[in-house]
């Protein structure tokens, strides 16, 4: 016969609000009324427009930002660093609407943007450079000397 396991209920009501949380946010996230939110709004400032998608990468002397930008040009974007963080900035404006036409579905994301980027290391700041080619914004960030990761081989005995 099996043993019987002694089995104790957790007090996890904290977490089950939490886990709600979270799923009514990734709901209001991925549905086309995202901009009508409730749950935006993080650390009491209200977070409007969208944020683009990003890859945020590092070799042995640069960290690489790679942003998807679909329908902006690089006269659009602002890019600044304060102190460790990249910040990312631009608009995507609306098409103009036409008169007669119906739609039956808009889920292309307009408006500002607004991204802070924390760099891993430090990096030197007068050697940053960006591209923009077909909607994809790539910065690469020389890492500063000391900052650029030493390799030692370890000797197993």
């Amino acid at each position: 016969m099996a043993d019987l396991v002694p089995f104790r209920r957790k007090s996890g009501l904290p977490e089950m609000f939490r886990e709600m949380e979270d799923f009514v946010n990734r709901f209001w996230r991925l549905s086309p009324f995202e901009k009508f939110s409730p749950f935006e709004e993080t650390e009491g400032v209200m977070d409007v427009g969208w944020q683009p998608t990003l890859d945020l990468s590092e070799t042995d002397d640069d960290v690489i930002v790679k942003a998807e930008l679909p329908g902006l040009e690089a006269k659009d974007l602002d890019i600044s660093l304060e102190r460790d963080l990249l910040v990312l900035k631009g608009e995507k404006k609306q098409e103009k609407e036409e008169k007669n036409k119906r739609f039956h579905r808009i889920e292309r994301t307009y408006g500002a943007f607004h991204r802070a980027i924390r760099l891993p290391v430090e990096v030197k700041t007068d050697k940053i450079d960006a591209t923009f080619k077909d909607g994809v914004l790539t910065v690469t960030l020389p890492k500063a000397e000391d900052a650029k990761k030493q390799i030692t081989h370890i000797k197993i005995h």
